[in-house]
């Protein structure tokens, strides 16, 4: 297959990793005519990555050497990882469950008596009762309350 024939296939995206190749050994060769070498440094720069990602495969698949004196965390490491955690959180959640009973809850019904709280409902009711017999008027009070000296009733 001629090269301008790959190079259309390889834009419109249609290449199989092969003929991909294929246009990365041309480019890299010394026999590229004038009119194509335009499209050298593209890939050339696709040739330097694949070699990047090629290299990073294989330090991947190699086994990781430590320094000196580090160790690998073993299974036994994590393990201990693990139950620290979770008893950390059990702590945490004691810790929360034993301040709840000093949180006094929401009272619904209470009363300020002489500046002092008071929520005993029997009490409450009581004090309300006193004052309204001491806020109540007689008939003789409203009488003289209504009448003023100034009016003049027929």
């Amino acid at each position: 297959m001629k090269t301008e024939e790959l190079l259309e296939k390889y834009f419109d995206g249609q290449t199989t990793c092969e003929e991909e190749r294929e246009l990365r050994r041309f480019f890299a060769s010394d026999q590229v005519p004038g009119h194509l070498e335009v499209y050298r440094p593209l890939f050339a720069c696709i040739d330097r990555e694949a070699e990047a990602f090629r290299a990073a495969q294989k330090e991947e698949a190699a086994p990781a050497t430590h320094p000196a004196g580090v160790r690998k965390p073993t299974c036994l490491h994590r393990l201990y990882y693990l139950t620290t955690g979770i008893a950390a959180a059990l702590l945490l959640c004691i810790g929360i469950a034993g301040l709840l009973p000093h949180v006094t809850p929401a009272r619904t019904s209470y009363a300020i008596i002489d500046g002092r709280y008071c929520d005993d409902p029997q009490l409450v009711q009581a004090k309300a009762l006193e004052a309204l017999q001491n806020v109540g008027f007689t008939d003789e009070e409203l009488k003289e309350t209504i009448t003023l000296p100034n009016l003049l009733l027929p």
